[in-house]
């Protein structure tokens, strides 16, 4: 890796902006950050490559921790902050970090004997469940990072006049991706503790002056309903979409919000296996392919085989972790990931998920997807759980229309209205990344059952 990873010398102004700590109102140019880094990184010596366990928030500090751990060329596992202290015994346990780190706690350094050596090319860990912390982690190396960055860069046309305000826990690969693509770009970003439901978070976005922002399906269904025009947030004019299918309504809305803005929305499709996006659609596409995933970044490739999307390209993780012995392995996937989404490509060699390989039930002998029976009740807020000969349906303010709403797709199904059970929730439990938390909803049928 670069001695000075993404902060590396490539014509960017050291006097420029580059991060906007909103939990503080401080503003750090690129040469700030720079040393930093670099002092943090000194902080980080060790006779080796090591394991840095970071607890990252969204502020600066995690930030700089994060970048000094890269910096130092050790491996750096990024995870939620608001871990229980029993889950982050056990990871703890698994992994044997050689150095701990969270906000607004000391530097630790553990005891480092008789630990399983760390494959040097790797760089980044990130779990596949960031609310549990789950020990499966994706084995990212400093080349997919990058290559990745430089991927997003160029299907999104970022520049160093772009500010983005981030709205995913920076722990995760889509939030860190953002940090990489800004850096890289040589624009700049905006981080705050603050909830995006929140006034306080606006205000950061308006005070930082961003002009781009983005995040799941989840965060537009949130935006949807505070009415960004409400905002006031005018110089936000690039939109980006990633970590699950859009709404098509929701696509079309806020792509005429961005076009009446003379900006644009970005759909993207990725994944954490491969470093955080995988594919995007060109804006000038929309709105009439707004139900599409688009075509492969730059330097990838997508196609279907059995059914499910396959993808090659420089970004492909090293493979999983599961234990410390793990990050002595080296790449073993060769560039290629099954995604575990199954779809179609068209006429135009434009990609479409029809939903995950995983996600689908039997119910009165026939196949369903899961993940379309939610596309198919859309705009409501709903997630569709399996539950033996039943589909259950957690909703958001069901109501009559909704109960109205899946007798009709019982029927467009061919499928007994019995088969379907509607059951109420204040709100579905989310994963830091925004995504529904199916395992949690079915623990919960499992417990009820028992």
């Amino acid at each position: 890796m670069p001695d000075a990873g993404f902060l590396k010398d490539a014509g960017h102004d050291p006097a420029s902006p580059a991060v906007f700590d909103g939990n503080t109102g401080e503003w750090l140019t690129r040469g700030e950050l720079t040393r930093r880094v670099k002092d943090a990184a000194a902080r980080l010596a060790f006779p080796g490559k090591a394991l840095v366990l970071l607890f990252a928030a969204n502020d600066v500090e995690s930030l700089v921790a994060y970048l000094a751990a890269l910096q130092a060329g050790h491996a750096v596992a990024m995870l939620n902050p608001d871990l229980d202290d029993a889950l982050r015994a056990r990871l703890i346990s698994i992994f044997q970090p050689d150095f701990i780190a969270a906000p607004g706690q000391a530097l630790l350094r553990t005891d480092a004997s008789n630990r399983c050596p760390i494959h040097p090319d790797l760089a980044l860990l990130i779990s596949t469940s960031g609310s549990t912390g789950s020990p499966k982690l994706v084995r990212l190396s400093w080349s997919n990072l990058e290559s990745n960055a430089r991927q997003i860069v160029q299907a999104l046309r970022h520049t160093g006049q772009d500010r983005t305000m981030v709205t995913a826990p920076i722990f995760s690969a889509y939030g860190s991706s953002l940090l990489h693509t800004m850096l890289l770009a040589g624009g700049s970003f905006a981080l705050t503790h603050a909830r995006v439901v929140s006034r306080e978070f606006w205000d950061v976005a308006r005070q930082a002056e961003c002009n781009v922002i983005g995040g799941t399906p989840f965060f537009y269904q949130t935006l949807d309903r505070l009415d960004v025009d409400w905002l006031n947030v005018p110089r936000i004019r690039k939109f980006l979409q990633a970590g699950g299918a859009m709404p098509e309504h929701l696509a079309r809305k806020f792509h005429d919000i961005a076009q009446a803005r003379g900006g644009e929305l970005h759909l993207m499709y990725g994944q954490a296996e491969a470093a955080a996006r995988i594919s995007t659609l060109p804006p000038e596409l929309l709105p009439d392919a707004c139900a599409s995933v688009g075509f492969a970044l730059p330097g990838g490739e997508l196609w279907i085989e059995a059914g499910e999307l396959i993808y090659r390209g420089p970004n492909v993780m090293m493979g999983y972790a599961t234990r410390r012995e793990d990050l002595g392995k080296g790449d073993e996937l060769g560039g290629v990931v099954a995604t575990g989404d199954l779809g179609y490509r068209d006429h135009r060699g434009l990609f479409y998920i029809t939903g995950r390989k995983s996600r689908f039930v039997k119910l009165y002998g026939w196949r369903v997807s899961l993940d379309e029976v939610e596309q198919l009740l859309a705009p409501a807020t709903v997630a569709a759980v399996n539950h033996g000969d039943r589909l259950l349906l957690y909703a958001e303010q069901p109501g009559a229309a909704f109960s109205d709403a899946v007798d009709r797709l019982a029927g467009r199904l061919n499928l007994h209205r019995a088969g379907f059970e509607i059951r109420a929730i204040d709100a579905l439990p989310r994963l830091a990344n925004g995504k529904i938390d199916y395992q949690s909803l079915t623990r919960a049928v499992q417990a009820a059952t028992r």
